[in-house]
């Protein structure tokens, strides 16, 4: 291991004894929020929350504890994605697991399922006058692990909502989400590309955080997504824009009249996006950003 690890002052370790250390190897590695980072890991490690890491600061680390520890922060340090270390994530407050293979979940993709349900209030409110004492029907194209699908479902009690993937693996874990989090009897899942056939009705909701990096962008992208996250899953074409094309042309059509489409976006594709659906024939475009002013999100309405 190299002097900038985490090592032990002397007989035992506290929890307040290895935070620093332990953050700054994190830290010297290039790992973005590295104290977050080492805080969930001791917490993992410790079967405790991150508050209680602070309440329990003089708790004593176990030899066991410490090693499991040190073998964690070396995989992170490695550029390992933190979700996969711990093979789970929060995500709209509710637990995910995650798993080698299926796109990790960001953050930001919060702000979609924010806007998305904001949106359904406005237009499709639950047992609402537009939705005649129905349910909700949305579909979702490349549902990953499943945490936008189960988010929507979790929150609107009268979603049904169809989702698709082409890869067998996210289905199989956006099943196990479903399942965890008690809305797998109103997802349907479907192993295609494109947009899920559904039953066939017209839908209230299209929503998608689709491939948008551009094919030139590949080598400026932190290893943690280079390296781990699906190339399906992360390239949108030259320009990063195929499949917001696709949505255009194909999404009108399975819409009710005032059916949303929402979805999100690269942080400088606001302009490009809202041209595209636009042409689509969709209206009231919104353009929403994100916490830092990025572009990130678009809500359209079929008019």
């Amino acid at each position: 291991m190299s002097e900038a690890e985490p090592r032990s002052q002397g007989p035992v370790w506290s929890i307040l004894d290895v935070l620093e250390p332990a953050s700054k190897y994190l830290e010297a590695a290039g790992v973005e929020n590295a104290r977050f980072d080492a805080e969930l890991v001791l917490a993992d490690v410790l079967k405790i929350s991150r508050l209680d890491l602070y309440l329990q600061y003089e708790r004593l680390l176990t030899d066991k504890e410490r090693g499991v520890f040190r073998t964690m922060l070396k995989q992170r340090q490695q550029r390992i994605p933190l979700q996969h270390i711990l093979g789970n994530t929060e995500f709209f407050s509710l637990p995910f697991m995650v798993r080698p293979g299926v796109f990790i979940p960001r953050q930001e993709t919060e702000l979609l399922v924010e806007r998305t349900l904001e949106s359904l209030e406005s237009h499709f409110t639950s047992g609402g006058e537009a939705l005649n004492g129905g349910p909700l029907r949305a579909v979702e194209m490349g549902v990953g692990s499943g945490v936008i699908s189960v988010s929507l479902a979790h929150n609107r009690t009268d979603m049904t909502i169809w989702a698709s993937d082409i890869s067998a693996e996210a289905l199989a874990l956006t099943a196990e989400n479903a399942r965890l989090n008690q809305v797998e009897m109103r997802i349907a899942l479907e192993e295609q590309e494109g947009l899920p056939a559904g039953n066939g009705s017209p839908l209230h909701l299209i929503v998608s955080n689709p491939p948008y990096i551009r094919l030139d962008e590949a080598d400026s992208l932190q290893p943690e997504v280079r390296d781990h996250d699906p190339e399906a899953a992360l390239f949108g074409g030259e320009d990063g824009l195929d499949a917001y094309r696709y949505l255009a042309a194909a999404g009108p059509s399975r819409l009710h009249d005032g059916g949303i489409m929402a979805v999100e976006i690269g942080a400088d594709q606001g302009e490009a996006v809202t041209d595209i659906l636009r042409a689509g024939g969709f209206g009231e475009i919104a353009l929403h950003r994100d916490y830092a002013g990025r572009d990130r999100i678009v809500i359209a309405r079929k008019t």
